[in-house]
């Protein structure tokens, strides 16, 4: 079994959207789909549930899910030990990303890292915020970049930007034609968001209570995708960055409308790294890249 072809099955679980999985792995969505299938004949079972829009793993697929997780990093791991870094730019770099980050914000800069270093085996894992904290603690990951990075006296923190947060609407919302709003607009507005223990839902929470606004929390989500549909559905309002929204604004699925006081109202995003671990060559090469190198 191809050790790609597993890693695309995590993608497509994790993101519930064959085109991301597609996009994170460089292939084209019908080759995610021949991957799936081929694996589905070879183990006689059906590991993904399509429908209404949404992909989904049946029980066999979180199963297969949980052992691929694993396998990914053993594997990485193994890679880490055997392709050591030297004083040239070479061997492996793990970064771990989650997707509302890694999807908008860091491809192109993994793009130009991989086209100025190809011998560098650069492995981007799209995951949770707190798998990529044990993680860079525990030696699997080099980097993390995460949104509203939380202190840890294990971690270094590298600031590297603020994305602006909009309100994001339905476009037949009654709000969808304002040039902009006050935060005390959304009061008892269902409200669309992530999961509670996700820091950008902890973010948004507390500059919402900063307002004194109370909206109404229909649905919760880990994944922008899925809550992005949501909203295009009609089961809420939220409060996105801009960036993560900004094509579907284009193609007219959602409208997004800035929140005055744009100064407040930002995401900060974060370059997490092991406190008092020496980076290596590679490492340093794509902090420089992201604008915040470690001397």
């Amino acid at each position: 079994m191809n050790i790609n072809v597993i890693k695309t099955f995590c993608d497509l679980v994790d993101t519930g959207s064959f085109s991301r999985a597609a996009d994170s792995n460089y292939i084209s969505q019908s080759a995610v789909s021949q991957q799936l299938a081929k694996l589905e004949r070879d183990l006689s079972v059906q590991l993904i549930s399509r429908g209404g829009g949404m992909v989904a793993p049946t029980e066999a697929g979180k199963a297969f899910y949980r052992g691929a997780r694993e396998i990914l990093r053993r594997y990485e791991q193994m890679l880490g030990e055997v392709r050591s870094a030297s004083d040239a730019v070479r061997g492996v770099l793990r970064v771990g990303t989650i997707y509302s980050v890694g999807f908008y914000l860091l491809d192109p800069y993994v793009r130009e890292f991989i086209t100025g270093h190809p011998e560098v085996h650069l492995h981007v894992e799209y995951t949770g915020w707190n798998h990529i904290c044990a993680a860079i603690i525990g030696g699997e990951m080099d980097l993390g970049v995460v949104a509203c990075p939380e202190t840890n006296r294990s971690l270094e923190i590298v600031p590297l930007v603020d994305e602006e947060l909009v309100a994001v609407l339905p476009p037949e919302h009654d709000l969808a034609g304002e040039n902009d709003i006050e935060p005390q607009q959304l009061n008892d507005e269902d409200f669309v968001a992530f999961e509670a223990n996700i820091p950008t839902r902890r973010h948004i929470d507390k500059l919402l209570k900063g307002e004194r606004v109370r909206v109404n929390v229909t649905l919760e989500f880990d994944n922008i995708e899925l809550l992005k549909r949501a909203i295009m559905v009609g089961s809420g309002v939220s409060i996105l960055p801009k960036g993560n929204v900004e094509l579907e604004a284009s193609r007219g699925d959602l409208t997004m409308v800035p929140i005055r006081h744009g100064g407040q109202w930002v995401r900060p995003i974060g370059v997490l790294r092991r406190r008092g671990r020496q980076p290596g060559p590679a490492e340093q090469q794509f902090l420089a890249i992201l604008g915040t190198k470690k001397k």
